[in-house]
């Protein structure tokens, strides 16, 4: 990034949409609006037109959206066909599968042979349905085609053959191994396609008529960025959690190691950052019911907030996992933690008679004193400190087993005792000195608690990955990340060949996706023989070009 460049950055949260304009990372404007659950496009124009920038030369605008996710976890899904060839050697019965499924005929090896053809008298049954249905999506994936897209591609052209306005989506574009995540991401990615392609066109044009050229990227599950109309709909799940993360790493020094915690008006997202770089689950998200191969940063969202629901039980009170609206002490309906915070003066924002009417609605008449409205404060902070500290101490035990992790440790065998933890949000200051006395550690905060989210989606950079799976002796290969297969035409034992055949791929792929690679990190090879009678005759070859997930410089204070 240009230091001159101004950059934008959304982030379209449950309860605001927070927005930022920096200038050689200086924050220049700041802008906050209420979320629209049910028309985020109107959110996001909201915000740019409060940002004013219209009248500047702005270059890129990043936005991190709850579109996608909110869509998956509230069922807003339109109808699509999972059509499966799972082969023999596997149970689907013993997998928990969220939505229907068909199984077909047809099964290739582990290394992408064809064992047994496909049964075209089943796939002409399908015909049938789609007669009545000709602008159906179907999603189709096969146990072994990330190893050879062979009967997916065949059963797509013969679909489409008779109905080519049916919406099909392939499996093996997810080029992991794992079947069943393979399989729901796939659907996922198909169901979700009509939502974002409609807010993409949208947004674009939209921002065309206003006369901006700038170019508008999405925040990814990963902490990356993608060109709008580039990005998979299903990769922007997850996109707030990782811009809490981004935006804790543009304002602390590098090589730093913390917990981040960012609390929004519905949700806590928690995640964590090892000497400067932010911790990567290995196994792919997992949204609602789906398990998917989808590339995450290592977070977790709980339903606590600053807006979480107060109700009087008893002699006590409970904490919802729900948001009815604003806090009491915006106009809200409920008592919050962020009325606690407002009575105790931890935050400058809302009305301190409505705050403490709120609390007073949780004693009984004969202890609506200030004594007893201060230890009600306390405690309810308190106990939204335990909720957070609870889930920190579990995902604790989940970080150290991500293989990045147990490397971290063995090259930094003390560090994890030195860990902070970085609070954002609105609610950020109020929930500081709590969250420090429950996990006896440093808490710390930034400048912009506020729009921490907005700064992380503004400055967050590409990522990219290219994993080359090479068989020599089958004469072909297979990239992970896109699904890109093809014929082999080099020696059965290669060397050096290897490296830039895929740095090549690596940069066709980049410029397919209208990104820069910039200094990419090139994994080590692995090699293993096949060998046959007592001979090689050829080689698997596994290696891979990564950017992983940062930041475009600090942003200054």
């Amino acid at each position: 990034m240009h230091p001159t460049e101004i950059q934008v950055g959304l982030d379209v949260g449950g309860t605001f949409t927070d927005a930022v304009l920096l200038a050689g990372n200086e924050i220049l404007e700041k802008a906050k609006v209420t979320t629209q659950p049910d028309n985020v496009l109107d959110t996001v124009l909201q915000a740019l037109e409060l940002l004013n920038i219209y009248d500047k030369p702005v270059s890129e605008i990043t936005v991190s959206t709850t579109l996608i996710t909110n869509a998956i976890l509230q069922y807003k899904l339109p109808k699509v066909d999972l059509l499966l060839f799972p082969g023999s050697g596997m149970s689907l019965d013993s997998l928990s599968w969220p939505v229907p499924y068909e199984v077909l005929k047809g099964e290739l090896d582990y290394r992408g042979r064809e064992i047994i053809p496909p049964d075209e008298l089943e796939w002409r049954r399908l015909l049938n349905r789609y007669q009545k249905f000709p602008q159906s999506k179907v999603a189709i994936a096969g146990k072994f085609s990330h190893r050879n897209n062979l009967h997916e591609h065949k059963l797509e052209a013969f679909l489409h053959k008779h109905y080519p306005e049916l919406s099909i989506t392939l499996g093996h574009e997810w080029g992991q191994a794992n079947f069943y995540r393979r399989s729901l991401t796939t659907y996922l990615d198909s169901a979700c396609s009509d939502i974002y392609q409609g807010f993409a066109v949208q947004l674009k044009q939209a921002m065309s008529q206003k006369g901006s050229n700038a170019q508008v990227s999405v925040l990814k599950a990963d902490g990356g960025v993608l060109p709008l109309l580039k990005l998979h709909p299903v990769d922007s799940i997850y996109s707030g959690p990782a811009a809490s993360i981004l935006g804790a790493l543009a304002q602390t020094e590098p090589d730093q190691s913390f917990v981040v915690v960012d609390i929004g008006g519905t949700t806590t997202d928690i995640g964590l950052v090892l000497s400067g770089h932010p911790l990567l689950n290995s196994h792919g998200a997992r949204i609602g019911a789906f398990s998917t191969l989808v590339r995450s940063l290592a977070v977790r969202s709980i339903s606590a907030g600053g807006d979480s629901t107060i109700l009087s039980e008893g002699n006590t009170f409970k904490l919802e996992p729900y948001r009815q609206g604003p806090a009491y002490c915006l106009g809200g309906p409920a008592p919050t933690p962020t009325d606690a915070m407002r009575y105790l003066n931890l935050i400058p924002y809302g009305s301190f008679a409505k705050a403490e009417e709120a609390l007073a609605q949780l004693l009984p008449d004969n202890k609506r004193d200030s004594l007893h409205l201060h230890q009600l404060a306390q405690a309810i902070l308190s106990r939204l400190a335990e909720k957070i500290a609870q889930v920190i101490e579990d995902l604790y035990q989940e970080w150290r087993e991500e293989p990045a992790y147990k490397i971290w440790e063995v090259l930094h065998p003390h560090d994890h005792l030195n860990f902070y933890v970085w609070v954002s949000g609105g609610a950020a200051p109020g929930i500081v000195e709590s969250l420090e006395n429950r996990l006896h550690t440093s808490v710390k905060t930034g400048m912009y608690p506020e729009v921490s989210n907005a700064i992380g989606a503004a400055l967050a950079r590409p990522t990219f990955s290219c994993t080359l799976h090479l068989d020599t002796s089958i004469k072909r290969y297979q990239i992970e990340e896109t699904g890109q297969q093809g014929e082999w035409l080099g020696s059965r034992k290669p060397h050096k060949e290897v490296q830039s055949f895929m740095e090549k791929i690596a940069e066709e792929i980049a410029k397919d996706k209208g990104i820069e690679l910039g200094e990419p990190i090139t994994q080590p090879f692995d090699y293993f023989p096949i060998v046959r009678g007592y001979q090689t005759v050829g080689q698997i070859v596994r290696g891979s070009l990564i950017v992983p997930p940062g930041v475009r410089g600090r942003v200054k204070r």
